[in-house]
């Protein structure tokens, strides 16, 4: 059964045109997720000490961060989220970039964001940051977890980005880095 309601009021309180997915602008992640315009990606990793290792972000469009951290089993990790900077050498691998939403009803969609990883980058400006210490692994092999993420929406324009993953203890760091994203 569906229905209208007449005068409803300025069609910027509406989150979209469609009827089948259109929702009251309340939250930001609902529309896109239902619209197939929201996706993630991950990488497993394991970073000797002293190491670090960088996944190069290219956003063809507007996009909206909604998650960015990671699952730390061993070790310490700095996460840095850098614009600008310096790649010192080809970012030759990829990341899986995967549509959030796998409904029989969701729209397939491609993303307009890639992961590569593989190359190095220096220097840019760091514009967001998170702190992980697992501790280290005692030859028990039952490391506690530490799971750390950004839950602050970040919008960025167009552009190219790296994510920094820095080995911050005296042994190897191994975890899990994810992303979450809607693309506008």
């Amino acid at each position: 059964m569906s229905y209208t309601i007449d005068q409803f009021g300025p069609s910027d309180l509406l989150s979209s045109k469609k009827l089948e997915t259109r929702r009251i602008k309340v939250s930001e992640g609902d529309t896109c997720f239902y619209e197939g315009r929201q996706f993630y990606t991950f990488k497993e990793f394991d970073i000797p000490n002293n190491s670090s290792e960088t996944i190069k972000v290219v956003a063809q469009g507007d996009t909206i961060v909604q998650q960015f951290g990671a699952s730390l089993l061993i070790g310490g990790l700095r996460i840095e989220l850098v614009v600008g900077g310096t790649e010192q050498s080809a970012f030759t691998g990829s990341l899986p970039t995967l549509q959030a939403n796998n409904t029989s009803v969701a729209p397939d969609r491609a993303a307009t964001v890639s992961f590569d990883n593989g190359g190095d980058h220096t220097g840019g400006d760091v514009v967001d940051l998170l702190l992980m210490d697992a501790g280290a692994d005692r030859g028990n092999r039952q490391p506690t977890q530490s799971n750390a993420t950004e839950d602050l929406l970040l919008g960025f324009a167009a552009g190219t980005f790296y994510i920094r993953l820095t080995n911050t203890g005296n042994e190897d760091c191994k975890g899990v880095f994810r992303a979450r994203w809607e693309e506008l």
